[in-house]
């Protein structure tokens, strides 16, 4: 296994320290299939969303049950049951679900804002809040807009993340990428908004982010649907 000085990069942020060294220490397959998997959410997050939803909402009930069940010692078992029960009831409920995966993606964004504009870091919680708030409203005025927004991210994050660890892990060059993410925390996050944004211009052209943003269409009793763009 590589050894690379992470404990040494303290001007990097926490999460990006903590999720490249999982990614580093992780067989080579998780974080290729990181790739792929970020690239399709780029190209095409609209198309598969409802199955994009499902997977993050069972992946948040997967980690919410874990800390839940942590105090317990049952973790694994509560960390199973968060993950079945908010992947069951996110397919009925799409377009609430919807709002919590752009809520989160914005609460992302809103703390890297914060922190883009050398704001006290202990309040990095309240850029936080503002972006869950925003974006989770937001999904039910602009729905089309919303799920290629997070979708976008999602993916340039997953993409930009499984690539930096493949090159830190393989190639020659993990010492200038380790030292350019030290002496820049910034790097990460511009990189991947850069993307994100070349990925909603490629979806606006293939589905467009205007007409139809109310919200997917309901089917019965079930609350759910799916969000068909609008043939011009």
């Amino acid at each position: 296994m590589l050894s690379l000085p992470y404990a040494a990069i303290g001007t990097m942020t926490q999460h990006q320290r903590e999720a490249l060294d999982s990614l580093v220490k992780a067989e080579v397959f998780f974080p290729i299939a990181l790739l792929v998997a970020g690239v399709l959410l780029l190209l095409f997050g609209f198309k598969a969303y409802r199955a994009v939803v499902v997977f993050n909402c069972i992946a948040l009930g997967f980690w919410i049950g874990g800390l839940l069940g942590e105090k317990a010692q049952i973790a694994t078992v509560a960390a199973v049951i968060g993950a079945v029960l908010l992947g069951a009831i996110s397919w009925p409920l799409m377009k609430y679900a919807v709002a919590v995966c752009g809520g989160l993606v914005g609460a992302i964004v809103g703390m890297v804002a914060w922190s883009w504009f050398d704001l006290p870091q202990d309040m990095a919680w309240a850029g936080g809040l503002s972006g869950l708030i925003l974006v989770g409203m937001l999904s039910f005025l602009l729905f089309k807009f919303s799920i290629i927004f997070f979708s976008c991210v999602q993916g340039a994050a997953m993409l930009v993340l499984g690539v930096s660890a493949l090159i830190i892990k393989y190639t020659p060059y993990n010492k200038d990428v380790v030292s350019n993410l030290e002496g820049k925390p910034i790097l990460i996050p511009l990189i991947v908004f850069s993307l994100a944004f070349l990925g909603i211009i490629y979806q606006q052209q293939r589905h467009g982010l205007l007409g139809g943003e109310g919200g997917p269409k309901t089917g019965g009793a079930s609350g759910g649907g799916d969000a068909k763009p609008s043939k011009k």
